[in-house]
Order: structure tokens, then C-alpha cells, then sequence
């Protein structure tokens, strides 16, 4: 070993790996010592050191107390070494080593401080892609600092199976053992994994068999041993089991996400546990509900939908990337508001999501896509009938606020009543999904002792459905306004509201108990039990008993309608079949008999057939409406089909009154699902720095992708430039390909790692305003007929004339 690396003199080794080693030197220059890296390879490649070159200076420019920061790099006999700031201390893997696993005020402490470094980073555009206990420093005053940011993870292995990998095994993310994609939620799996580490003492998968390692990560959820998950929060327990799921879209966005977790979870918004039993019995039962695997999935999609309708940030694209996430959401929510009801509520042929909010407005979505999800999450075959009676009360409930309460109300205030009317019972549902034994000896007690629910709840469960749906709804983060609607109204006549608050709640309790009047009365006591109904909410609502059966029919033919687009067979519910025998009492005229023969016109009941007027889907992760995998791009009938109906979408917004970006999301949009891309990015032109600058898209990577896109209109020989200065469609079917990568720019492979992309421009007379950037991950799976790129050109020119429109 030579005495020098560069102009640095060797003091002493302080560690090694495969490829690397770490030694303490002296820098003779600025007489301070340092911490040298060097990287062997099996084979000097002049472009490889180049590119952790660029890569090396691109992390110099790092600046946090939590990072090693890097203060030269530069080759010497054709191997890279890098000079770090030397940290005296030992690594985060000899301190587990040594005193195992830490107390979680101790472990949360470190990994904030973790957090914080990697989320500066993911700032600044740059993956770690190898976070793990030895590459976190404790320095003398006990602070974590990370170091090896994006450098040590390029330097190539070769996996089992022959292919390529970078990082270290245990510590990668199943994302990217399966597809090798890396991003900001790989390093929020590598941080969860160091997380387990610090909380247990051991490594989450432990062995030396790459391959199996590697299985175990794909392939199960990582859990704590029970004898150390018992002695753990369960709210700890839930941020640890998220940022460690396996799909990446359950997983945390994003380091500052998981952090804000973290810091909930030490300074909790709600109030802290009581001896209180009432809240002790909530926080019992939230327990046992989390060994559901849904719940965390259902509480946080709820939430996560609440929390974007409540952002002014962005919050059509960050609704429609929530939904089209879910294939079998979008598919749902676009037959839904192309169904009768919505098209006359202005809907028409919507083919995306986009549009739709567009047309009927971000609550109206939200609306249909927390309906559409809690009936998705909430069945369950050994409890499916009763499952099936609680929410299709729920949702009549919810239906009936809109009818009644939409008569002076906007459009905001209609589906605010439909959400808080849907939850005002979420207590009930709960309890039936997920503690079926005691809701049934919930309803024995109730026969048993002639005794409302909420008594006979209170004896078996220890508290009311209402308190605990209070209760879970809080925990989800619900808005105060949906909350307060939960809370029954007191017995006898309702007073008048004084606030849009007290509205939603008389709402909320009226077409809630108008629900239980359905379920439970018998045909003798429709109209006994609808007078009454009457008489305690006359003062406050104007409906008299003839209104009200108008309106009970009306929201069964909704409800008839919703059924068939969901697939759900009413007549195998119980609560179904009320509603047959409620249609048949309320008819016109007064008269009962059978419905069976009556048109759907006349009734909702009669079977309704709806036609599939969205165009059949397919989204970002490829598959088809069956479930089956489909190759690489859509098939090209159902990819023109999409495209088309985007156009349509299109030509009908600019003939309205348009928002720019609403039309540019719905030419996103079509071009994401047409073609099943990965990402879509909408790039426009900054005229005071003359920079092309990515706005927003779609894809689960867009967000960031999209804050990543920035490069100067200078013209530079690269496949961007070319593409803008010609005015030329560009599709790149391998970006590894030797005579392509040489005409990619840095700035790209920093910011995507993309095997295919296309480009369409957006000129003006010859000048590019913007640009329409979509890829997919691996090389040759953009294919593109002669009919789509039509089409596609078709969008491109739409967008092109809503600029100039606009400008």
C-alpha cells in the first residue's frame, strides 16, 4: 500500500468492504485530517469514474449537520477515491453491536436526525440507495451523520441471477430488488429497516445467502418479534410497519412524511390516553382493529383523500394521482360519473378522473372515491351479508342528505352532507367489520332487552358506536366538520341550525334515521314511522310526508344504480329487500304490489343495466380490468379508445370557460393511462431564467420527477435540445444504448432512471413553450402504432392551442 492517495498521507486503515477501503489520512494542504475512501474496480472504465465523479461533486454541494459532507474527489491509476470530513466515533452498526437495542425516545432521536439528512438530500435530487447502520457515523457528541450519499451504491455488483445491483441486500427495498427502481421511497425503506435495528438490536433480515435475503424482502412483510413489538406502542409500532410495507404506494412519501410521523406520534395532536374508560376502550379496540392488515391500508387512503381535498396546493392533481393509484377505484369512479345520475348532473362522457373533478367538482369525487373505497375495503366472506346491509345504509344515508339538502345548498355543501351522512354511523360499520361476534350480541341484546343500540354497544363494547366513531374517525385525521356530524341530535323536535355546521348535522341524523325507518319498519308502519319523522325535523327541513317518499324513491333508484356499477346484488341483502318493499308501498298512487314488471324508468329496483360508458382502463401499473397482466404498452384498440375519449374530454373543455391547467391535466392524464406509463411530466418553459421547468404529472414518482425536470434552453447536443429545437417527437426505446446514452444529459440520469421516454414539444411558431414528457422503466416496452401517435399528436396540438389560448 502506498503511503500517499493523491497529495494525502496515510495515517492508519479504519475499515474495509468488497470493493472499498477507508483510511484516516492527512491533508498537508489545509493540516487537518480526513477520512479517504477508494473505490477497486475489477476493470478501470473511464466513463463510470466519470460519471461517480459528477455524481461526487453533485453530493459535495450538500451542506447539513447530519451529513458527512465530501471535500474532494478525483482519480489516481484509474481508481476513484473521495475525501470525506473525518468523524471520529464509530459507525451506528458497532454501536448496535455493542449495546443492542435502544429505548424509543433514544431510537427515535436518531432516526429524526437520519430523516432530516436524507430528506436534504432527496432535495437536492440525489437517492441515497444505500442507507444502513454502517454507513451512519455517531460522532463524539452522539449525532448521527449519514454519509456515501449516492456514490457507494453505484459501485456495481453482479446479483445471483447474473443481473446488476448496487447497495447491499439487507437494506434494499422489494421495489428494487424486483424491478430495480429506485427513489425517495427506497430510501424510506432503508430508513424503516434501520429504524427496526435500532428498536430490536438485530437486523430485520438477517443471513448470508443473498438470494434468500432478497426472497424475504420481496416476498413477506418485515415484522418485529413479539417479545419486542409487545413491549412497543402500537402507534410506533404503525409508523415503523408503514414506511417498512412492501408496496411502495402504502409506504411513506418521503423522508420529511415518515418524520412528520414521528413527530405526531411524540407530541400527538389528539389528546393524550387518560384513565378516562371511554378512551381507554378506544385506544383497546384501535389495537385489535390494526391486526386487520386493511385497516392501516383503509385509515390512511381515507385520510389521505380528506387531506388533499382540504390542500389548495395542487389538489386536482394530487386527487386524481390518489385514485388512478387504484386501478380498480379509477375504473369505478369513471363508470360512476358517467352513470345516469352524474350526466345529469352535467357529467356527460367523462373518460378521466381529471375531467371529472373539472366537471363535478373535488368534492364530489371525494365523495364517490370514499365510497367506492370503503366498500372495497370492508368485505369479508365469512361476514359478507351483514358487511354489505351496513354500508349500503351508510351510503343510502348519504344519498338522501344530497337530495334533501340540495335544494338551496351549493355544490360544496351537498357533498360535504353525502360525506358526513355516509360516517355519521361509521361506529356501527366498524364494529361489524371488525368485531362481527359482539355486533351480533350487540343485536341479541337489543331483541333481548328491547334497548337502543347504543345501550346494548355500551354493554358489550364498553362504549357507545357513536364513541367509537368518533373516536376512529379522529384517529384518521377526519376534518372537525365530518366529526361533529357524528353526534346524534338530542330526542324531540330539532331546533333551527345556526351555522353550516349545525346544518350538516340535522342532515346527517335526518337521512341517518330515515335509514333505520327502511331497515327496520314493516310495510303497516311506513307511514306511522314517517310522520314522526316528520314531526321532529319539520321545523328545520321543508318536506312533508309526500316529499319525503319522493325522496326515499328517488335515492333508491340511486342507490339500484350504484349497486350495478359496484356489482352488488341488492336482492341478496336484507336491506335490499327493504327497499324493494319500500318502493312498492311509496309508489305513485299509492299503490303496494310487484315491482318486478315495472320499467326502470318507473323503478330503480327493476334491475338497472348500465352501459360502460368510460372507455375501458388501463393504468400505470399495467393491467387489465380482470386483473390480468397485460405486455408492455396497452393493447392498441384500448389504448386509441382512451385516447380518443381524452380528445373528446379535451374539445369539450375548450369550448367552456377553461382553467389552463385543467386542460393540460386531462392531456396528461389520457396519454398516463392510454399508455400505461410510468410517469407523465408536464414541463413548461420559464421565460426569465429561459429554462424548460417540469410543473406536474402523473405517476407514483411524479411529484418529485416533476421538481427534478430542470435544465437550460441553451442549446447543448442532447436529445432534448434536439427534440425542442426541431419541433420533433422523440421516443427513446433504450436509454442505456451506447450510441443513445452518450446524448443523454447529466441532469436527466440524476433525475429519472428510465430505460424508455418519449418527448412531444410544444412550439409556437417554432419557439417551445412546453413540453410532454412520459416513460416507462425498463428499455423497449414504449411501443407506439401509427394510430396513436396520431392521437397523440391530436393531444399534443390541443395543449399547444390551450397555451396560445391563453396566453
Amino acid at each position: 500500500m502506498s503511503e500517499r492517495v493523491g497529495r494525502f498521507e496515510i495515517i492508519r486503515e479504519l475499515g474495509r468492504g468488497a470493493q472499498s477501503i477507508v483510511y484516516l489520512a492527512r491533508d498537508p494542504h489545509l493540516q487537518r485530517q480526513v477520512a479517504i475512501k477508494t473505490l477497486h474496480f475489477a476493470r478501470s472504465d473511464r466513463a463510470r469514474n466519470g460519471q461517480l465523479l459528477e455524481e461526487a461533486r453533485m453530493v459535495s454541494q450538500l451542506r447539513h449537520p447530519s451529513i458527512v459532507p465530501i471535500f474532494e474527489a478525483a482519480e489516481e491509476r484509474g481508481d476513484l477515491y473521495l475525501v470525506f470530513q473525518y468523524v471520529p466515533g464509530k459507525n451506528l452498526a458497532e454501536h448496535l453491536q455493542s449495546k443492542g437495542g435502544l429505548p424509543p425516545d433514544k431510537a427515535i432521536a436518531i432516526i429524526q436526525a437520519i430523516l432530516d439528512a436524507v430528506a436534504h438530500a432527496h432535495a437536492a435530487g440525489i437517492i441515497h440507495r444505500d442507507l444502513k447502520p454502517s454507513n451512519i457515523l455517531i460522532d463524539d457528541d452522539g449525532l448521527p451523520r449519514v454519509m456515501d450519499f449516492g456514490i457507494a451504491s453505484r459501485t456495481a455488483g453482479v446479483a445471483g441471477d447474473g443481473g446488476q445491483w448496487s447497495g447491499t441486500p439487507a437494506y434494499m427495498a422489494p421495489e428494487y430488488i424486483e424491478k430495480r427502481t429506485s427513489n425517495e421511497r427506497t430510501d424510506v425503506f432503508s430508513a424503516g429497516l434501520v429504524f427496526y435495528e435500532l428498536l430490536s438490536g438485530r437486523r430485520a433480515v438477517a443471513g448470508s445467502d443473498i438470494k434468500q435475503v432478497m426472497r424475504q424482502i420481496a416476498g413477506s412483510d418485515i415484522r418485529l418479534p413479539q417479545e419486542a413489538s409487545s413491549a412497543l406502542d402500537e402507534r410506533l409500532l404503525a409508523v415503523l410497519y408503514r414506511a417498512l410495507a412492501r408496496d411502495p404506494q402504502s409506504r411513506y412519501a418521503s423522508a420529511v412524511e415518515m418524520r412528520a410521523a414521528l413527530d405526531d406520534y411524540l407530541q400527538p395532536a389528539s389528546p393524550a390516553p387518560s384513565a378516562d374508560t371511554r378512551q381507554s376502550t378506544i385506544e383497546f379496540l384501535l389495537r385489535r382493529m390494526r391486526h386487520k392488515s386493511d385497516f392501516p391500508a383503509l385509515s390512511e387512503s381515507v385520510g389521505a383523500i380528506n387531506r388533499i381535498t382540504a390542500s389548495e396546493n395542487q389538489s386536482i392533481s394530487d386527487l386524481s394521482n390518489a385514485i388512478l393509484k387504484d386501478f380498480s377505484l379509477t375504473n369505478k369512479i369513471l363508470r360512476l360519473v358517467n352513470s345516469v345520475h352524474y350526466r345529469q348532473a352535467g357529467g356527460g362522457s367523462i373518460s378521466t378522473v381529471s375531467r371529472a373533478v373539472v366537471v363535478l367538482g373535488l368534492d364530489a369525487v371525494r365523495s364517490i372515491a370514499i365510497t367506492v373505497m370503503l366498500f372495497e375495503h370492508l368485505q369479508n366472506k365469512a361476514n359478507a351479508n351483514q358487511l354489505k346491509d351496513e354500508f349500503l345504509r351508510a351510503n343510502l344515508a348519504g344519498v338522501l342528505a344530497k337530495d334533501i339538502g340540495g335544494k338551496a345548498a351549493t355544490r360544496g355543501d351537498i357533498e360535504q352532507a353525502f360525506i358526513c351522512s355516509m360516517f355519521h354511523n361509521l361506529g356501527r360499520l366498524l364494529s361489524q367489520y371488525y368485531f362481527p361476534e359482539e355486533s351480533a350480541e350487540i343485536r341479541r341484546v337489543v331483541q333481548q332487552k328491547n334497548c337502543c343500540e347504543d345501550l346494548a354497544a355500551l354493554q358489550v363494547l364498553g362504549l357507545s358506536f357513536e364513541d367509537l366513531g368518533v373516536g376512529i374517525a379522529q384517529s384518521w385525521g377526519f376534518p372537525r366538520l365530518i366529526v361533529n356530524s357524528m353526534r346524534k341530535l338530542p330526542e324531540g323536535g330539532v331546533r333551527r341550525p345556526v351555522n353550516t355546521e349545525d346544518r350538516l348535522r340535522i342532515l346527517a341524523a335526518l337521512s341517518n334515521e330515515l335509514c333505520t325507518l327502511v331497515a327496520d319498519a314493516g310495510p303497516e308502519q311506513q307511514q306511522k314511522e314517517l310522520r314522526k319523522v316528520v314531526a321532529r325535523f319539520g321545523d328545520v327541513i321543508e318536506l312533508d310526508e309526500q316529499g319525503l317518499q319522493r325522496t326515499l324513491v328517488r335515492s333508491f333508484e340511486q342507490m339500484t344504480h350504484f349497486a350495478g356499477i359496484i356489482h352488488l346484488n341488492l336482492q341478496q341483502t336484507r336491506l335490499g329487500r327493504q327497499l324493494r318493499a319500500w318502493a312498492a308501498g311509496t309508489s305513485p298512487g299509492g299503490h303496494g304490489g310487484d315491482v318486478e314488471g315495472a320499467a326502470p324508468a318507473e323503478d330503480g329496483l327493476a334491475g338497472t343495466v348500465l352501459c360502460d360508458v368510460a372507455p375501458q382502463a388501463v393504468t400505470g401499473d399495467g393491467r387489465s380490468p380482470d386483473g390480468e397482466a397485460l405486455v408492455a404498452a396497452a393493447p392498441p384498440a384500448a389504448g386509441e379508445v382512451i385516447l380518443m375519449a381524452g380528445i373528446q374530454d379535451v374539445s369539450n373543455a375548450l369550448i367552456s370557460d377553461f382553467k389552463l391547467n385543467d386542460v393540460l391535466r386531462i392531456i396528461l392524464e389520457t396519454i398516463y393511462r392510454a399508455k400505461a406509463f410510468k410517469n407523465v411530466i408536464l414541463c413548461i418553459r420559464d421565460a426569465r431564467s429561459n429554462a424548460m421547468v417540469g410543473r406536474f404529472g402523473f405517476g407514483p414518482d411524479a411529484p418529485a420527477v416533476a421538481r427534478r425536470f430542470r435544465f437550460s434552453l441553451v442549446f447543448a447536443a442532447d436529445i432534448f435540445h434536439a427534440a425542442l429545437a426541431n419541433g420533433v417527437d422523440v421516443l427513446i426505446s433504450d436509454t442505456r444504448e451506447a450510441r443513445i446514452a452518450a446524448r443523454i444529459p447529466a441532469w436527466y440520469r440524476q433525475a429519472v432512471s428510465a430505460g424508455t421516454f418519449v418527448v412531444f414539444p410544444l412550439c409556437v411558431k417554432g419557439s417551445p413553450l412546453a413540453m410532454i414528457y412520459a416513460d416507462r422503466e425498463h428499455a423497449g416496452e414504449i411501443v407506439i402504432s401509427e394510430n396513436e401517435l396520431s392521437l397523440l399528436r391530436t393531444l399534443r396540438n390541443q395543449a399547444v392551442l390551450a397555451i396560445k389560448q391563453s396566453i
